[in-house]
């Protein structure tokens, strides 16, 4: 683990509120928070966490997943747009299950001991900042429910290469059909299906 990353994390903190907050209120994140780089693989947190592990991507991608019975990874989401809030409360961990584990070598801001929703009742203009942290993972799941119920694999994974741009040529295929719900076989015939269609070579099997 390393924590060498040049962030100034009162300037990181204030353009991360969506309104003005008192100095004293980032003064008191800052207290608690550190920059910490993990390298591809790692687990970041689990279902055993055990206190707030509240989490601010950087740089890099990052995943959350359930296991299903037989051990499977099964992604909620993808994270990789810097500044996105991943967590901020032990419950959003435990209540479901949920792990966190990066993609690729990533660097993060967490919050060590508390978190932003133990301090609202000292800091009330917290709520309405949680709840617009919150929204960007909350919509970006709903979408992703959305597509697994309403399009076929083919236009699954089409809707990824477009929403999910700017990590496409990032992470392994082998994540990109774990999130999209779609089996490595079925996904390798719909990318030779779509290099056929525009005319190019097409890509190698998962």
């Amino acid at each position: 683990m390393s924590t060498d990353y040049p962030l100034n994390l009162h300037e990181f903190y204030r353009n991360f509120f969506t309104g003005e907050v008192d100095e004293e209120l980032i003064d008191k994140f800052v207290s608690i928070s550190r920059v910490v780089t993990k390298e591809k693989g790692e687990i970041i947190f689990g279902p055993e966490a055990t206190g707030p592990s509240s989490t601010f991507l950087l740089d890099g991608i990052m995943k959350t997943f359930v296991l299903s019975p037989d051990g499977e990874e099964n992604t909620y989401a993808l994270f990789f747009r810097p500044g996105t809030a991943i967590c901020l409360t032990k419950e959003m961990i435990n209540a479901s299950g949920i792990y966190l584990k990066t993609l690729t070598k990533t660097t993060y801001v967490e919050m060590v001991g508390i978190g932003p929703w133990d301090l609202v009742e000292e800091y009330p203009i917290l709520y309405r900042e949680v709840l617009y942290a919150v929204m960007p993972l909350t919509f970006g799941m709903l979408d992703k429910l959305r597509a697994g119920y309403t399009l076929s694999a083919k236009e699954r994974y089409l809707w990824f290469l477009n929403k999910y741009a700017p990590i496409v040529d990032r992470i392994s295929l082998a994540e990109v059909s774990l999130f999209l719900g779609i089996k490595p076989q079925s996904l390798s015939r719909i990318r030779a299906e779509l290099a056929e269609e525009e005319g190019t070579t097409p890509p190698p099997k998962i």
